[in-house]
Parts: C-alpha cells; structure tokens; sequence
C-alpha cells in the first residue's frame, strides 16, 4: 500500500467516524464541533491531491526505484 493510499484509508476513517458521532449524540454542541472540523474536509481532500502528485513526480525523479518495463520495436529483425 503506497503511502499515499494510507493517507486516504486514514482520512476516510476520520471522516467516517465523524458522521458516525454525528447521528449517535444528540447534543447540538457535539454536532457543531463535528462541523467545524467538517469545514477542513475539502481542504484535506486537496491535498491528499497534493501528495497523489508529489509521490508520482518523486517515483519520476528516481526511475530506479521502479524499472520500467520497454517493448520491443516491431519491423527491426
């Protein structure tokens, strides 16, 4: 699991969790505290982006890590 993948599992589970709090306590303070940090969930969704992409330029910058498979060219023989 890259740790990208991680990020997005723990992130869901937060915000799973959170909506499950929501409907379980009736308590309006409870409730406005959970959308306060409801506020942030677009914000951590772009930068889950944010990191998508920083991990796919650093796995560009060290080819190595990954061989990359090429094809052969056709016609050649």
């Amino acid at each position: 699991m890259t740790d990208y993948n991680q990020y997005v599992t723990a992130i869901n589970k937060i915000f799973d969790n959170l909506a499950k709090m929501k409907a379980g306590w009736n308590n309006q303070d409870n409730h406005n505290y959970i959308e306060s940090i409801e506020e942030y969930k677009q914000v951590v969704a772009n930068d889950a982006n944010k990191f998508k992409t920083a991990t796919a330029v650093k796995k560009e910058e060290t080819p190595e890590a990954e061989p990359i498979e090429s094809l052969e060219a056709l016609g050649n023989d």
